[in-house]
């Protein structure tokens, strides 16, 4: 059981064909919330998609074309276009431990429909009741504010709703119910997961990005981003520029010029593919996977001692200042040189660079 999905978790490399993955609750306020697209390179990785209660509901209902699984009450109602919006789910989670510190609207649905069932409540009061608190921010609807609310307009309902929670606290929640009936299901299931969609893919230039970014590989030195071992070769091997132009000649730029053919023929490398990181890698040493990983604590320490920085933020001209001394050309010469190594310009190559700056400068100022 793993914590409330966000961007990225799907690119975990303990997810495997024939894996079944269930998906419950997910961040989309703090963080960026997992991605359709993300889920659809799952599918078609032959890992089975199970949605339900939350955030797994909404998607497991946009998604059902592609394959993903939807189960529970939540899911039906938004396939069957009875729920529409996201805050229909919503809840303000505890930092601590993830758990929801306030009530959904489908929880508060799930109540007053239970209450009017039972003639506590007649139909009149259940629509008061539910537009009030539909009109409540979902980070502010805490059981107190629905108390609050209920207490006002329906005092028979509230009454009512107390006796309910002191008898069992996870009264009317329905994502809860969901969550248990989605992960039964799971275990239920017997053979592999197939890829649901022939043909079903999500090869995008900006997805491959997305991929390169949560690439790990364990190495001596714990788990390194392959992006991050990547551009070390890439801003501080002298012969990367042969590296990248027998990666290119494989996409047929054999026929070019090497200048033309790094311009022209760039493709994003899939670094999720481990024969197409090992080939970047070739000329990796132990002592670059050391200095990579030295240079990232450098960025974690003078985070957590200047909590106003972060690497994203050096100025431009320090990290074109760097790169100028590590490739021995003149500003004039950064773009062409950026392109030779696989970057889509200097503005590019700078980027890449911004994390490896400080702990470079250290050991410039060590060694002076």
């Amino acid at each position: 059981m793993l914590p409330p999905i966000r961007h990225g978790d799907l690119f975990d490399p303990r997810i495997a064909a024939g894996d079944t993955v269930v998906i419950i609750d997910g961040v989309y306020h703090h963080a960026p919330a997992v991605r359709h697209k993300e889920i659809i390179w799952t599918l078609a990785r032959s890992v089975r998609v199970i949605g339900a209660a939350s955030i797994g509901a909404l998607r497991a209902a946009e998604l059902r074309a592609c394959g993903m699984i939807g189960l529970g009450a939540v899911w039906q109602a938004y396939a069957d276009g009875v729920l529409e919006g996201d805050d229909e789910v919503a809840v303000a989670q505890s930092a601590v431990d993830a758990r929801a510190c306030t009530w959904p609207l489908v929880r508060v649905r799930q109540v007053v429909g239970m209450a009017r069932s039972r003639h506590v409540i007649d139909v009149e009061q259940a629509g008061r009741l539910t537009s009030a608190l539909a009109e409540v921010y979902y980070a502010h609807r805490s059981l107190d504010a629905v108390k609050r609310i209920t207490r006002r307009l329906a005092p028979s309902f509230d009454a009512w709703l107390d006796d309910a929670l002191a008898t069992d606290p996870h009264f009317g929640d329905v994502k809860r119910t969901d969550a248990l009936t989605a992960v039964h299901a799971a275990l239920e299931l017997d053979g592999p997961p197939t890829v649901p969609v022939p043909g079903l893919a999500w090869a995008t230039r900006c997805f491959r990005q997305w991929a390169n970014a949560f690439a790990v590989e364990m190495t001596e030195h714990g788990r390194l981003l392959t992006v991050q071992r990547v551009g070390f070769q890439q801003i501080f091997d002298r012969q990367f520029k042969d590296v990248w132009w027998e990666f290119l000649a494989e996409y047929g730029a054999s026929g070019l010029p090497p200048t033309l053919a790094c311009a022209v023929i760039n493709p994003c490398a899939d670094l999720t593919d481990e024969a197409t990181a090992a080939r970047l890698l070739a000329r990796e040493t132990g002592a670059d996977r050391a200095d990579a990983a030295r240079y990232a604590a450098v960025n974690t320490e003078a985070c957590r001692r200047h909590g106003g920085f972060f690497p994203e933020a050096i100025k431009e001209s320090v990290v074109q200042e760097m790169l100028t001394a590590v490739w021995d050309v003149g500003s004039a010469g950064l773009e062409e040189e950026a392109w030779l190594r696989g970057f889509q310009g200097v503005r590019e190559a700078v980027d890449a660079a911004r994390p490896f700056v400080l702990g470079f400068l250290r050991d410039q100022e060590a060694v002076r």
